[in-house]
């Protein structure tokens, strides 16, 4: 009797578990180190993370009434699809955006301000030393060279791409392993259908 019932819930069981894995994880996995430059953007970030999760979990609500193979094999396609372009997007702007100081990556901004310390450095050294020695000329404070707005604006572009990442990565394992439950469904009851033949 116990089996019975379990066998009838095991797909919700299999996607609720899938789900509570990727808000564990999004817990558990390390921020990036940028992140860690402003308690705001702490907080953002974590809140951020768990608002994906909690979008991803309404995709088991729409499982349960979409049984449809095809369906879910479009979504999950289309989930990693924007997964990889949204984790190569985030990836490039984070090189692009942070510098590297202390074991930390500091972000930085577009604007610099005027008499900015590169421009003393270069005038008195004639070179700028390499990009990730350049916050050394700063002691990682990056508002000595550049702009609080610009500096604003990469933290929120980060922060957007890092929570699509998390968003659509939630979305592709649990839409694919909904995906992985039909298909066995499926083929169970074609098997079944063969042998009572």
């Amino acid at each position: 009797m116990l089996v019975s019932k379990l066998k009838e819930v095991w797909k919700e069981v299999t996607l609720l578990t899938t789900w509570i894995a990727t808000v564990t994880g999004a817990f558990i996995i390390p921020l990036p180190a940028w992140y860690s430059s402003d308690q705001n953007t702490s907080f953002l970030t974590k809140f951020g993370v768990f608002i994906a999760t909690v979008i991803a979990g309404f995709l088991i609500l729409f499982s349960l009434k979409n049984k449809v193979a095809k369906t879910w094999m479009r979504l999950s396609i289309a989930f990693f699809i924007l997964f990889i372009c949204s984790y190569t997007t985030y990836h490039f702007f984070r090189e692009a955006k942070t510098l590297p100081y202390v074991e930390k990556d500091i972000i930085i901004g577009n604007t610099m301000v005027e008499n900015n310390p590169f421009e003393a450095f270069e005038a008195s050294h004639g070179f700028l030393p390499a990009r990730k020695e350049r916050m050394m000329i700063l002691l990682g404070d990056p508002e000595k060279a550049w702009t609080k707005q610009s500096i604003m604006s990469n933290r929120i572009l980060l922060m957007v791409f890092l929570f699509l990442c998390y968003l659509f990565s939630a979305g592709f394992m649990i839409s694919f392993c909904n995906l992985i439950i039909l298909y066995k469904e499926k083929y169970t009851i074609k098997l079944v259908k063969k042998e009572q033949e």
